[in-house]
């Protein structure tokens, strides 16, 4: 297939700052390395961690200016000359290191998975990164099994639709976090109590639903203050999993006030104390795992054989927007407006 090189368009923010710092941009891509695939993008998905790049609040950003965007699905029309495992004209979906919201993309064909039989390329540009990221922090990480208790902050997220079906599938106890109009899809997707993170007493909530009992496993997004309250609702030999920090989103940029107050409310956890309550506290960043690839490869594998035997896991996809509107797609997530993912249609590029 011949590239229109002129045509290619791809999402930048200029600068930090509010969603409107996005914009349209061209740009040339070149032939895929002998190691890499190229593909034309169907969808790329949005993360709260693009939010946070966005307005430079992610560790390790690039500056501006600079593409987006940490996950896609496309049709492959270039492969690198060593490249044994895709063909052009496979289906596939992928993890893009800030560059996924792009009309075209060059990508280390390590990092690609074919599209599985029963997902659409919508599913695909919803699934990578967030469903890894549940799957590492949840098996690799926390050990979930069957008839625990295990507890989302921000159970209508991405990563919390994903973690519940996860979960679901290993006969766990789910209490999930979320704005009260999420309660009703929560529990038609499996939640066994959901809280409502506004106006309800979180930890009190837990403990009256355990018996006073506590969760064997947390994963939170939240914040220093909630990973406080999470700590302490933990059961003997429970686990947090920290890999977010969305108390820093306090606006449309960039807060100085929300940054020194997020440092003064960062959980004092001592080594002692956690010897002698059998509580552990751990963090989690799939972008950060340089060195320890062959990890995420097999929980790639792991993860793609669990679809394959239960086809309800399977992204939930809240809403998708044309690639010219990121800015609006953006501000739907941050008004707290999705339940599941938010993706960037290029498909009528």
């Amino acid at each position: 297939m011949n590239i229109n090189y002129s045509i290619m368009k791809r999402i930048e923010y200029i600068k930090h700052g509010s969603p409107d710092v996005l914009q349209v941009k061209s740009f040339e891509l070149p032939s895929p390395s002998e190691n890499e695939i190229q593909i034309q993008t169907s969808f790329a998905g949005i993360n709260f961690a693009d939010i946070m790049s966005r307005m430079g609040l992610y560790p390790g950003c690039p500056k501006p200016p600079h593409p987006i965007g940490a996950e896609a699905s496309g049709v492959i029309n270039k492969v690198g000359k060593n490249v044994k495992d895709f063909k052009v004209g496979d289906a596939v979906m992928t993890f893009v290191f800030f560059n996924g919201y792009s009309s075209h993309i060059n990508i280390d064909a390590n990092l690609a998975m074919k599209l599985p039989e029963h997902f659409s390329l919508s599913d695909g540009g919803a699934f990578p990164l967030v469903y890894m990221t549940a799957y590492m922090m949840m098996f690799d990480l926390g050990n979930l099994q069957k008839d625990e208790i295990f507890f989302i902050q921000g159970a209508g997220g991405g990563v919390g639709t994903a973690a519940i079906q996860l979960a679901k599938s290993v006969g766990a106890k789910i209490i999930g976090t979320s704005s009260k109009w999420k309660h009703g899809k929560l529990y038609d997707m499996g939640v066994d109590l959901c809280i409502d993170y506004y106006n309800e007493n979180v930890r009190k909530k837990i403990m009256d639903f355990t018996n006073g009992y506590g969760v064997d496993l947390i994963v939170d997004p939240v914040g220093g203050k909630q990973w406080s309250e999470s700590y302490k609702t933990l059961a003997p030999m429970g686990k947090l999993i920290v890999y977010g920090n969305q108390n820093l989103v306090t606006g449309q940029t960039r807060s100085i006030i929300a940054l020194i107050k997020e440092f003064f409310n960062m959980p004092k956890i001592k080594p002692f104390e956690m010897i002698g309550t059998n509580k552990s506290i751990m963090g989690y960043h799939l972008g950060k795992l340089k060195g320890a690839e062959h990890k995420v490869k097999k929980a790639m594998s792991k993860l793609l054989k669990m679809t394959q035997k239960d086809s309800t896991i399977k992204p939930v996809i809240d809403s998708i927007f044309p690639f010219e509107d990121a800015s609006k797609a953006h501000q739907h997530i941050q008004d707290k407006k999705n339940f599941g993912k938010v993706l960037l249609d290029f498909t009528k590029f």
